[in-house]
């Protein structure tokens, strides 16, 4: 949340908090969870094979958002409680075709007029092998022993939105 001044007749000033957000079209990152997962997470465009999710229960199509050898993170329009069991069904010729798993987590991504969306966290009853070949590491010279800082821009008008 951002305090903002807002100027009011008479010379007085009022202040209020409202929240900062991404541009429109421009969804949150899904949160991080290297910490808690020794299996290396693919996104969801390096498995072809996945076409789509269905988790049940309760028998919705979810989106992929990334997947490991131990678990996915999907994200869909249902909060399910942690610990609960389920079972995810793969679209596309992806193997096994079915799995179970436990509601590690569950979180909620996005808020718009069309509803509220939840990243939820699955890990798998049984770890799976891949058919699709992982991501090649990112190649790193042993020149390079600079760091590279990543610097925000300082926030613009256009960037606060009221969302009272």
């Amino acid at each position: 949340m951002t305090t903002i001044p807002f100027p009011r007749p008479g010379g007085m000033t009022a202040s209020g908090q409202i929240a900062v957000t991404t541009p429109a079209g421009i969804g949150p990152d899904p949160p991080h969870q290297g910490e808690h997962s020794a299996a290396p997470r693919r996104p969801a465009s390096a498995v072809p094979s996945i076409k789509g999710l269905r988790i049940s229960p309760p028998g919705f199509k979810a989106t992929l958002v990334d997947i490991s050898a131990s678990g996915l993170l999907a994200e869909w329009g249902v909060a399910l409680k942690i610990g609960q069991a389920v079972t995810v069904d793969f679209e596309g010729t992806f193997s096994p075709p079915s799995l179970g798993a436990q509601v590690v987590r569950s979180a909620v991504a996005s808020m718009t007029s069309g509803g509220v969306r939840y990243y939820v966290g699955l890990a798998f009853t049984a770890p799976i092998d891949f058919e699709d070949k992982p991501p090649p590491p990112p190649e790193t010279s042993a020149d390079d022993n600079t760091v590279q800082a990543a610097v925000a821009d300082p926030l613009q008008q256009d960037d606060i939105e009221n969302c009272w």
